[in-house]
Protein backbone atom coordinates (compact mmCIF):
# COMPACT_ATOMS: atom_id res chain seq x y z
CA UNK A 1 0.00 0.00 0.00
CA UNK A 2 1.02 3.62 -0.38
CA UNK A 3 2.74 3.06 -3.72
CA UNK A 4 0.80 4.79 -6.49
CA UNK A 5 1.03 3.18 -9.92
CA UNK A 6 4.08 4.71 -11.62
CA UNK A 7 4.05 4.63 -15.41
CA UNK A 8 6.89 7.12 -15.93
CA UNK A 9 9.72 5.36 -14.14
CA UNK A 10 12.34 4.35 -13.64
CA UNK A 11 11.16 4.33 -9.97
CA UNK A 12 8.50 5.82 -7.76
CA UNK A 13 9.49 8.87 -5.76
CA UNK A 14 11.71 7.91 -2.84
CA UNK A 15 9.21 8.99 -0.20
CA UNK A 16 7.31 5.75 -0.83
CA UNK A 17 10.34 3.91 0.60
CA UNK A 18 9.14 5.33 3.93
CA UNK A 19 12.52 6.73 4.95
CA UNK A 20 13.91 3.34 6.00
CA UNK A 21 17.65 3.57 5.54
CA UNK A 22 18.31 -0.07 4.70
CA UNK A 23 15.06 -1.97 4.25
CA UNK A 24 16.95 -4.87 2.68
CA UNK A 25 20.47 -5.99 3.61
CA UNK A 26 22.15 -8.82 1.72
CA UNK A 27 25.55 -10.39 1.27
CA UNK A 28 27.01 -11.32 -2.08
CA UNK A 29 25.74 -14.78 -3.01
CA UNK A 30 22.48 -14.51 -1.04
CA UNK A 31 19.24 -15.30 -2.80
CA UNK A 32 16.43 -12.76 -2.55
CA UNK A 33 12.71 -13.29 -3.08
CA UNK A 34 11.18 -10.70 -5.41
CA UNK A 35 7.40 -10.52 -5.75
CA UNK A 36 4.57 -8.31 -6.94
CA UNK A 37 0.85 -8.20 -6.24
CA UNK A 38 -1.43 -9.59 -8.95
CA UNK A 39 -3.88 -6.66 -8.86
CA UNK A 40 -6.45 -9.09 -10.32
CA UNK A 41 -4.52 -9.36 -13.59
CA UNK A 42 -2.72 -12.18 -15.37
CA UNK A 43 -0.28 -12.60 -18.23
CA UNK A 44 2.79 -10.77 -19.41
CA UNK A 45 6.34 -10.58 -18.15
CA UNK A 46 8.40 -8.83 -15.46
CA UNK A 47 11.86 -7.43 -16.07
CA UNK A 48 14.16 -7.25 -13.03
CA UNK A 49 17.21 -5.00 -13.01
CA UNK A 50 19.71 -3.75 -10.42
CA UNK A 51 21.53 -0.40 -10.55
CA UNK A 52 23.75 1.50 -8.09
CA UNK A 53 21.93 3.93 -5.84
CA UNK A 54 22.48 7.40 -7.27
CA UNK A 55 22.05 6.12 -10.82
CA UNK A 56 18.51 4.94 -10.19
CA UNK A 57 16.90 8.02 -11.70
CA UNK A 58 18.10 6.97 -15.14
CA UNK A 59 16.23 4.44 -17.28
CA UNK A 60 19.51 3.57 -18.99
CA UNK A 61 21.11 2.48 -15.71
CA UNK A 62 18.47 -0.24 -15.38
CA UNK A 63 18.38 -1.06 -19.10
CA UNK A 64 22.11 -1.80 -18.95
CA UNK A 65 21.89 -3.99 -15.83
CA UNK A 66 19.09 -6.50 -16.40
CA UNK A 67 19.21 -9.56 -14.16
CA UNK A 68 16.35 -11.57 -15.66
CA UNK A 69 12.95 -11.51 -17.32
CA UNK A 70 10.32 -13.82 -15.89
CA UNK A 71 6.56 -14.39 -16.04
CA UNK A 72 4.19 -11.89 -14.43
CA UNK A 73 1.98 -14.80 -13.39
CA UNK A 74 -1.54 -16.14 -13.72
CA UNK A 75 -3.90 -18.36 -11.76
CA UNK A 76 -3.24 -21.82 -13.21
CA UNK A 77 -6.23 -23.44 -11.55
CA UNK A 78 -8.97 -24.45 -14.01
CA UNK A 79 -11.31 -21.60 -14.93
CA UNK A 80 -9.59 -19.04 -12.70
CA UNK A 81 -7.89 -16.93 -15.39
CA UNK A 82 -10.29 -15.49 -17.95
CA UNK A 83 -9.50 -12.85 -20.58
CA UNK A 84 -6.34 -11.77 -18.81
CA UNK A 85 -7.90 -11.38 -15.38
CA UNK A 86 -8.11 -13.42 -12.18
CA UNK A 87 -9.28 -12.76 -8.64
CA UNK A 88 -6.48 -11.57 -6.38
CA UNK A 89 -4.46 -13.26 -4.94
CA UNK A 90 -4.74 -15.43 -8.06
CA UNK A 91 -3.00 -18.40 -6.41
CA UNK A 92 0.10 -16.29 -5.84
CA UNK A 93 2.78 -17.80 -3.64
CA UNK A 94 2.54 -17.11 0.08
CA UNK A 95 5.25 -16.05 2.48
CA UNK A 96 7.57 -18.88 3.67
CA UNK A 97 7.28 -20.37 0.15
CA UNK A 98 9.48 -19.59 -2.83
CA UNK A 99 10.18 -20.48 -6.46
CA UNK A 100 12.65 -23.36 -6.32
CA UNK A 101 12.54 -24.45 -9.98
CA UNK A 102 12.65 -22.36 -13.15
CA UNK A 103 9.49 -23.92 -14.58
CA UNK A 104 7.42 -22.92 -11.53
CA UNK A 105 7.21 -19.34 -12.81
CA UNK A 106 3.50 -18.40 -12.86
CA UNK A 107 2.91 -17.42 -9.22
CA UNK A 108 3.75 -13.70 -9.14
CA UNK A 109 7.25 -13.99 -7.73
CA UNK A 110 10.75 -15.26 -8.38
CA UNK A 111 14.16 -15.23 -6.69
CA UNK A 112 17.40 -13.61 -7.78
CA UNK A 113 20.98 -14.06 -6.65
CA UNK A 114 22.99 -11.12 -5.31
CA UNK A 115 26.05 -10.93 -7.61
CA UNK A 116 29.52 -11.62 -6.25
CA UNK A 117 31.22 -8.71 -8.01
CA UNK A 118 29.33 -5.78 -6.48
CA UNK A 119 31.16 -3.20 -4.40
CA UNK A 120 29.80 -2.70 -0.90
CA UNK A 121 27.08 -0.09 -0.94
CA UNK A 122 23.50 0.76 -1.82
CA UNK A 123 21.66 -0.47 -4.90
CA UNK A 124 18.15 -0.17 -6.27
CA UNK A 125 16.22 -3.18 -7.54
CA UNK A 126 13.66 -2.34 -10.22
CA UNK A 127 10.74 -4.33 -11.58
CA UNK A 128 9.16 -3.28 -14.86
CA UNK A 129 5.95 -4.89 -16.07
CA UNK A 130 2.84 -4.44 -18.20
CA UNK A 131 0.36 -7.04 -17.05
CA UNK A 132 -2.73 -8.29 -18.87
CA UNK A 133 -4.23 -5.69 -21.23
CA UNK A 134 -2.42 -2.66 -19.82
CA UNK A 135 -0.82 -0.77 -22.73
CA UNK A 136 2.09 0.73 -20.78
CA UNK A 137 4.74 -0.32 -18.28
CA UNK A 138 4.53 0.06 -14.51
CA UNK A 139 7.67 0.56 -12.43
CA UNK A 140 8.49 -0.19 -8.82
CA UNK A 141 11.78 -0.12 -6.92
CA UNK A 142 13.36 -1.14 -3.62
CA UNK A 143 16.58 -0.03 -1.97
CA UNK A 144 19.08 -2.77 -1.14
CA UNK A 145 22.32 -2.72 0.84
CA UNK A 146 24.96 -5.19 -0.39
CA UNK A 147 28.18 -6.25 1.35
CA UNK A 148 30.84 -8.90 0.91
CA UNK A 149 31.36 -8.62 -2.84
CA UNK A 150 34.58 -8.58 -4.86
CA UNK A 151 34.40 -5.69 -7.36
CA UNK A 152 37.74 -6.69 -8.91
CA UNK A 153 36.03 -9.79 -10.32
CA UNK A 154 35.11 -9.19 -13.96
CA UNK A 155 32.49 -11.11 -15.90
CA UNK A 156 31.67 -10.60 -19.57
CA UNK A 157 28.18 -9.61 -20.55
CA UNK A 158 25.97 -12.37 -21.89
CA UNK A 159 24.72 -11.89 -25.45
CA UNK A 160 21.07 -12.62 -24.73
CA UNK A 161 18.61 -12.51 -21.86
CA UNK A 162 16.97 -15.87 -21.21
CA UNK A 163 13.19 -15.46 -21.36
CA UNK A 164 10.74 -18.20 -20.29
CA UNK A 165 7.56 -19.01 -22.11
CA UNK A 166 4.69 -17.27 -20.29
CA UNK A 167 1.00 -16.58 -20.64
CA UNK A 168 1.11 -13.49 -22.83
CA UNK A 169 -0.36 -10.16 -21.95
CA UNK A 170 -2.72 -8.80 -24.58
CA UNK A 171 -1.24 -5.32 -24.97
CA UNK A 172 2.57 -5.16 -24.64
CA UNK A 173 4.64 -7.57 -26.72
CA UNK A 174 7.70 -9.33 -25.35
CA UNK A 175 10.01 -7.44 -27.71
CA UNK A 176 9.19 -4.22 -25.86
CA UNK A 177 10.54 -5.78 -22.66
CA UNK A 178 13.77 -6.79 -24.36
CA UNK A 179 14.15 -3.58 -26.35
CA UNK A 180 17.18 -1.66 -25.01
CA UNK A 181 17.60 -4.32 -22.30
CA UNK A 182 21.13 -5.61 -21.82
CA UNK A 183 22.29 -8.43 -19.52
CA UNK A 184 24.30 -7.05 -16.62
CA UNK A 185 27.98 -7.88 -16.23
CA UNK A 186 27.26 -9.66 -12.98
CA UNK A 187 29.15 -12.65 -11.58
CA UNK A 188 26.84 -15.27 -10.09
CA UNK A 189 29.75 -17.50 -9.01
CA UNK A 190 32.60 -16.52 -6.71
CA UNK A 191 35.09 -17.09 -9.52
CA UNK A 192 33.20 -16.33 -12.72
CA UNK A 193 29.97 -15.55 -14.60
CA UNK A 194 27.81 -18.49 -13.50
CA UNK A 195 24.05 -18.52 -13.97
CA UNK A 196 21.60 -16.50 -11.88
CA UNK A 197 19.29 -19.45 -11.18
CA UNK A 198 21.79 -22.31 -10.95
CA UNK A 199 21.10 -22.56 -7.20
CA UNK A 200 17.47 -21.47 -7.24
CA UNK A 201 16.63 -24.36 -4.89
CA UNK A 202 18.29 -22.47 -2.00
CA UNK A 203 16.03 -20.70 0.48
CA UNK A 204 16.03 -16.91 -0.11
CA UNK A 205 17.02 -14.74 2.84
CA UNK A 206 13.65 -12.97 2.85
CA UNK A 207 11.52 -16.08 2.33
CA UNK A 208 8.99 -14.76 4.88
CA UNK A 209 7.99 -11.98 2.47
CA UNK A 210 4.41 -12.31 1.21
CA UNK A 211 3.95 -10.32 -2.03
CA UNK A 212 0.17 -10.81 -1.97
CA UNK A 213 0.11 -7.95 0.59
CA UNK A 214 -3.61 -7.49 1.23
CA UNK A 215 -7.15 -8.42 0.22
CA UNK A 216 -8.00 -4.73 -0.05
CA UNK A 217 -6.99 -4.80 -3.72
CA UNK A 218 -9.05 -7.89 -4.57
CA UNK A 219 -12.29 -7.77 -6.56
CA UNK A 220 -13.44 -10.63 -4.33
CA UNK A 221 -12.46 -9.58 -0.82
CA UNK A 222 -14.37 -12.37 0.93
CA UNK A 223 -12.95 -15.05 -1.35
CA UNK A 224 -9.48 -13.56 -0.98
CA UNK A 225 -9.53 -13.90 2.79
CA UNK A 226 -10.27 -17.61 2.47
CA UNK A 227 -7.15 -18.21 0.39
CA UNK A 228 -4.07 -19.93 1.82
CA UNK A 229 -2.63 -17.91 4.75
CA UNK A 230 -4.10 -14.58 3.62
CA UNK A 231 -5.58 -14.03 7.09
CA UNK A 232 -2.11 -14.40 8.59
CA UNK A 233 -0.89 -11.16 6.97
CA UNK A 234 -1.41 -8.76 9.85
CA UNK A 235 0.53 -5.71 8.63
CA UNK A 236 -0.04 -4.48 5.07
CA UNK A 237 3.05 -2.26 5.39
CA UNK A 238 5.21 -5.28 6.18
CA UNK A 239 3.47 -8.26 4.58
CA UNK A 240 5.09 -11.46 5.76
CA UNK A 241 4.46 -14.80 7.39
CA UNK A 242 5.98 -16.42 10.47
CA UNK A 243 7.91 -19.29 8.96
CA UNK A 244 9.83 -21.40 11.42
CA UNK A 245 12.32 -23.61 9.60
CA UNK A 246 12.09 -23.52 5.81
CA UNK A 247 13.97 -26.41 4.28
CA UNK A 248 15.57 -25.95 0.86
CA UNK A 249 14.25 -27.85 -2.12
CA UNK A 250 16.43 -30.77 -3.25
CA UNK A 251 19.36 -29.69 -5.39
CA UNK A 252 18.63 -30.38 -9.08
CA UNK A 253 20.25 -33.43 -10.65
CA UNK A 254 20.33 -35.00 -14.08
CA UNK A 255 18.00 -37.81 -13.02
CA UNK A 256 15.31 -36.06 -10.96
CA UNK A 257 12.64 -36.13 -13.67
CA UNK A 258 12.33 -32.31 -13.66
CA UNK A 259 13.41 -29.85 -16.36
CA UNK A 260 15.55 -27.48 -14.30
CA UNK A 261 19.11 -26.05 -14.00
CA UNK A 262 19.09 -24.88 -17.64
CA UNK A 263 18.39 -28.31 -19.19
CA UNK A 264 17.17 -28.44 -22.81
CA UNK A 265 14.77 -31.29 -22.06
CA UNK A 266 14.08 -33.28 -18.91
CA UNK A 267 17.41 -34.48 -17.48
CA UNK A 268 19.42 -33.86 -20.65
CA UNK A 269 21.19 -30.99 -22.33
CA UNK A 270 22.74 -27.95 -20.68
CA UNK A 271 24.74 -29.16 -17.63
CA UNK A 272 23.51 -32.74 -18.19
CA UNK A 273 24.54 -35.24 -20.88
CA UNK A 274 23.48 -34.30 -24.38
CA UNK A 275 19.92 -35.18 -25.32
CA UNK A 276 19.82 -38.35 -27.43
CA UNK A 277 19.24 -38.21 -31.15
CA UNK A 278 17.42 -41.30 -32.34
CA UNK A 279 17.00 -40.41 -36.02
CA UNK A 280 17.93 -43.52 -38.02
CA UNK A 281 20.69 -42.72 -40.49
CA UNK A 282 20.23 -43.03 -44.21
CA UNK A 283 23.19 -44.73 -45.89
CA UNK A 284 24.73 -43.02 -48.92
CA UNK A 285 23.88 -46.00 -51.11
CA UNK A 286 20.18 -45.68 -50.33
CA UNK A 287 20.00 -41.92 -50.34
CA UNK A 288 17.90 -40.44 -53.11
CA UNK A 289 19.11 -36.89 -52.60
CA UNK A 290 22.47 -35.22 -53.14
CA UNK A 291 22.00 -32.15 -50.92
CA UNK A 292 19.68 -31.16 -48.06
CA UNK A 293 19.54 -27.46 -47.19
CA UNK A 294 17.76 -25.95 -44.20
CA UNK A 295 17.34 -22.22 -43.81
CA UNK A 296 15.60 -20.44 -40.95
CA UNK A 297 14.72 -17.06 -39.56
CA UNK A 298 14.22 -17.18 -35.79
CA UNK A 299 13.72 -14.77 -32.90
CA UNK A 300 14.58 -16.51 -29.58
CA UNK A 301 13.17 -13.69 -27.45
CA UNK A 302 9.73 -14.20 -29.03
CA UNK A 303 9.94 -17.92 -29.76
CA UNK A 304 9.22 -17.51 -33.49
CA UNK A 305 10.77 -19.59 -36.28
CA UNK A 306 10.28 -19.60 -40.04
CA UNK A 307 12.01 -22.52 -41.77
CA UNK A 308 12.54 -23.81 -45.29
CA UNK A 309 13.94 -27.24 -46.19
CA UNK A 310 15.22 -27.70 -49.76
CA UNK A 311 16.20 -31.11 -51.09
CA UNK A 312 18.21 -31.65 -54.28
CA UNK A 313 16.99 -34.97 -55.69
CA UNK A 314 19.68 -37.32 -57.04
CA UNK A 315 17.42 -40.15 -58.27
CA UNK A 316 13.96 -39.61 -59.75
CA UNK A 317 11.12 -40.33 -57.31
CA UNK A 318 7.38 -40.91 -57.75
CA UNK A 319 6.52 -39.94 -54.18
CA UNK A 320 8.50 -38.77 -51.17
CA UNK A 321 8.63 -38.18 -47.43
CA UNK A 322 10.78 -35.60 -45.63
CA UNK A 323 11.66 -35.87 -41.93
CA UNK A 324 12.80 -32.95 -39.76
CA UNK A 325 14.17 -33.66 -36.27
CA UNK A 326 14.60 -30.65 -33.95
CA UNK A 327 16.57 -30.46 -30.71
CA UNK A 328 13.53 -29.17 -28.79
CA UNK A 329 9.76 -28.79 -29.06
CA UNK A 330 8.61 -26.78 -32.08
CA UNK A 331 4.91 -26.14 -32.59
CA UNK A 332 4.48 -25.80 -36.35
CA UNK A 333 1.28 -23.87 -37.08
CA UNK A 334 1.52 -23.40 -40.86
CA UNK A 335 3.36 -25.27 -43.61
CA UNK A 336 3.47 -25.38 -47.39
CA UNK A 337 4.99 -27.48 -50.18
CA UNK A 338 3.81 -30.75 -48.66
CA UNK A 339 1.31 -32.39 -46.32
CA UNK A 340 1.89 -33.34 -42.69
CA UNK A 341 2.15 -37.12 -42.37
CA UNK A 342 2.99 -37.41 -38.65
CA UNK A 343 4.45 -35.65 -35.64
CA UNK A 344 5.74 -37.30 -32.46
CA UNK A 345 4.31 -36.59 -29.00
CA UNK A 346 7.19 -34.27 -28.11
CA UNK A 347 6.72 -32.22 -31.30
CA UNK A 348 10.39 -32.65 -32.15
CA UNK A 349 10.04 -34.96 -35.17
CA UNK A 350 7.87 -33.94 -38.13
CA UNK A 351 7.31 -36.06 -41.23
CA UNK A 352 6.00 -34.36 -44.38
CA UNK A 353 4.87 -36.05 -47.57
CA UNK A 354 4.18 -34.98 -51.12
CA UNK A 355 0.88 -33.59 -52.29
CA UNK A 356 -0.90 -34.98 -55.34
CA UNK A 357 0.76 -32.49 -57.66
CA UNK A 358 4.40 -32.60 -56.53
CA UNK A 359 5.13 -36.28 -55.85
CA UNK A 360 7.02 -36.94 -59.08
CA UNK A 361 10.42 -35.28 -59.04
CA UNK A 362 13.01 -35.90 -61.78
CA UNK A 363 16.70 -36.47 -61.10
CA UNK A 364 18.27 -33.08 -60.52
CA UNK A 365 14.97 -31.58 -59.38
CA UNK A 366 14.21 -29.91 -56.05
CA UNK A 367 11.66 -30.32 -53.28
CA UNK A 368 10.91 -27.43 -50.91
CA UNK A 369 8.87 -27.51 -47.69
CA UNK A 370 8.41 -24.38 -45.62
CA UNK A 371 6.81 -23.73 -42.25
CA UNK A 372 6.14 -21.23 -39.45
CA UNK A 373 6.13 -22.18 -35.80
CA UNK A 374 6.69 -21.34 -32.17
CA UNK A 375 9.16 -22.63 -29.58
CA UNK A 376 9.74 -22.03 -25.89
CA UNK A 377 11.56 -18.78 -25.13
CA UNK A 378 13.58 -20.12 -22.18
CA UNK A 379 16.71 -20.75 -24.28
CA UNK A 380 19.31 -18.30 -25.53
CA UNK A 381 19.23 -19.70 -29.06
CA UNK A 382 16.73 -21.03 -31.59
CA UNK A 383 15.88 -24.66 -32.43
CA UNK A 384 18.55 -26.66 -34.21
CA UNK A 385 17.83 -29.24 -36.92
CA UNK A 386 19.48 -32.30 -35.33
CA UNK A 387 18.48 -34.80 -38.02
CA UNK A 388 16.89 -34.93 -41.44
CA UNK A 389 15.89 -37.47 -44.04
CA UNK A 390 14.30 -37.65 -47.47
CA UNK A 391 13.13 -40.99 -48.84
CA UNK A 392 10.85 -42.56 -51.42
CA UNK A 393 8.45 -44.66 -49.27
Amino acid sequence: PGRPADTVGPCETENVWHGVKYPNEYKAGDRMKVGWTSNNHAGGWVRIALAPYGQHKSHKAFDDNVMKITCYGHDQRPGQTIYGDCKHPCNARAGCEYQAYEEDNARFDTTVKIPHNLADGDYVLQIKSAMSSHPHFYYSCAKVKVTGGNPSLKCPQNKLIVVPGCLKGTAVELKKYTQNSKPAQFCYKEDGPGYIDADMYRVPKNVQCDPRITCAVSIDGKGCKSQHKMKDITNDWKPEQICGEVKPAPAPTCDDGVKNQGEERIDCGGPCPACPVTMPPTTPADRVYSKFEFKKIAYPSEGYINGNAIVHVRHAVKKWQMTLFFDRKVEISQFWGGKLVSVNEFKTVYVFGNKSWNGRVPAGGKVSVGFEGKFATGAVDSPVLMGKDFVQP
